[in-house]
C-alpha cells in the first residue's frame, strides 16, 4: 500500500490526521482547551511557559494545563541560563522545575534552544577557534541534549542562524559559533544533538519569514539555502521552526507565504510555528482595546489559515498564554500593553483565542491526500 505525502509527514511527526468539518468547528471551539482542537486536527499546541509559573498553585498553571498539550521552556534551557559564566558550574534546577512538571501533567515538552547568540554564558562572546568548538559548545549540547533525552520530544537546536544584514553570501549570521567552525556549525551541532538525543526530532528555528518584504525575502533565501545543504548532506535536520512573532504593520500576501512552505515540503522538513504572539503598530493606543484585539487576531487568522493549510505542519506554540506576562511588553514604552496573545491580562479569552479555536477546528488541507 502507497502512503500519501500527507500520510508520510504526519507519521514522521507521529502525529494522527483528522479533520472536523466547518459545523463542528463552533461547538468545539466552545468546549475544548485549544491542546485538544489542535490534536483532532493532526496538530499539538503549546505555550512557552516558566518555572515561576509553577510555584504552587495558581490560575495561570491551571490555565496552561487546561489549554496546552505541549510547554516550552521560555528561558531555562538557554545556555547563560544554565550556565551563567562560561566553565562555571551548569545549574540545571530552574529547567528541572520545568520537567518535573510537564512529566506531572502528562505535557510533552520542547527544548528551547541549544544555540543561540543572544544568550551566552559571559565569556562566550569571545570563542573563535575550532579548539573553542571542542571546549564548550559540543559539551554544552552534550551535555543538555542527553540531560532531557527521555523528556523533551523536539528540540530547536540552532536558533536565528541567518542575518542577510551582517553582509554574508551565505546570508548567514556572524556569531561566535560561526566563527569557530564557519557554516558548517549548523550541522556539526545537528550532528551532536542526534547523537545526545536520538528520539528527538531536531529543528532550526528562526523569524522574519511570513510578509512579502524584501528583506524578509532575503531570510526566506538564506533558510531555504541553509536547510537545501543541511537536507542534501544527510544532517538529521527534521524541521523548520517558525518563529510566528506577527506584526500588524506588515503586508501579507498568501501565495508567497505558500511558496515558501511549499518549497520545505519539498525538502521533506516538518513545521511548526513556535513562538506565535502579535507586536501591534506604535499608534495602536488609540484604538480600542476590541479594536486592537480583533486587528490582532485578524493576523493570526490570514497567516495561521495559510500555515496549517500545509500537510507539513505539526504544531502551534505562542509565546506565553497571557498579555499580562509577555515580552512585548518589555521592548519599549509604546508597547506597555501590547494586546497580541490569546488571554488577556485577567486571563480571559481573548479573540485571538477563538481565532485559533476555529482554526484548529475546522482545519482542512487542500493537499491531495
Amino acid at each position: 500500500m502507497s502512503l500519501s505525502r500527507r500520510t508520510l509527514l504526519a507519521a514522521c511527526a507521529g502525529l494522527p490526521f483528522a479533520t472536523l468539518d466547518p459545523a463542528s468547528a463552533r461547538s468545539a471551539g466552545q468546549d475544548a482547551g485549544l491542546g485538544a482542537l489542535a490534536a483532532r486536527s493532526g496538530r499539538y499546541f503549546g505555550a512557552a511557559v516558566s518555572s515561576i509559573d509553577f510555584a504552587g498553585d495558581n490560575a495561570y498553571a491551571r490555565l496552561l494545563d487546561t489549554d496546552c498539550s505541549v510547554w516550552v521552556a521560555s528561558w531555562e534551557m538557554k545556555w547563560g541560563a544554565l550556565m551563567p559564566t562560561l566553565g562555571g558550574a551548569i545549574d540545571f534546577r530552574a529547567a528541572d522545575v520545568i520537567v518535573a512538571a510537564a512529566a506531572r501533567h502528562g505535557k510533552r515538552l520542547r527544548g528551547h534552544t541549544l544555540l543561540w547568540h543572544e544568550h551566552l554564558p559571559a565569556g562566550a562572546e569571545r570563542l573563535s577557534t575550532p579548539a573553542d568548538w571542542q571546549r564548550f559548545v559540543a559539551p554544552h549540547i552534550a551535555t543538555v541534549a542527553g540531560r532531557y533525552r527521555d523528556a523533551v520530544f523536539e528540540w530547536d537546536v540552532v536558533n536565528e542562524a541567518i542575518e542577510p544584514y551582517d553582509g554574508g553570501a551565505d546570508l548567514m549570521r556572524r556569531t561566535p559559533f560561526y566563527a569557530m567552525l564557519g557554516p558548517d556549525y549548523v550541522a556539526e551541532a545537528f550532528r551532536l544533538a542526534a547523537e545526545a538525543a536520538p528520539s528527538a526530532r531536531l529543528y532550526l528555528n528562526d523569524d522574519h519569514v511570513y510578509y512579502a518584504e524584501d528583506w524578509q525575502e532575503q531570510r526566506r533565501t538564506g533558510l531555504l539555502r541553509l536547510l537545501e545543504r543541511l537536507v542534501k548532506a544527510g544532517v538529521p535536520v527534521h524541521g523548520l521552526g517558525m518563529q510566528g512573532h506577527l506584526d500588524t504593520r506588515r503586508r501579507f500576501d498568501e501565495q508567497v507565504f505558500r511558496r515558501f512552505l511549499q518549497s520545505l515540503e519539498d525538502l521533506g522538513l516538518t513545521l511548526a510555528v513556535t513562538e506565535l504572539d502579535v507586536t501591534e503598530a506604535p499608534d495602536a493606543s488609540g484604538r480600542s482595546l476590541d479594536a486592537r484585539r480583533r486587528r490582532a487576531a485578524e493576523e493570526v487568522r490570514k497567516v495561521l489559515a495559510v500555515a496549517l493549510d500545509s500537510p507539513a505542519l505539526v504544531g502551534v506554540v505562542t509565546w506565553g498564554l497571557s498579555d499580562a506576562d509577555s515580552w512585548l511588553r518589555k521592548r519599549g514604552p509604546d508597547m506597555f500593553d501590547n494586546q497580541g496573545l490569546p488571554y488577556d491580562d485577567a486571563l480571559q479569552p481573548t479573540p485571538f483565542r477563538e481565532t485559533l479555536a476555529s482554526l484548529f477546528a475546522s482545519t482542512r488541507s487542500r493537499h491531495a491526500s
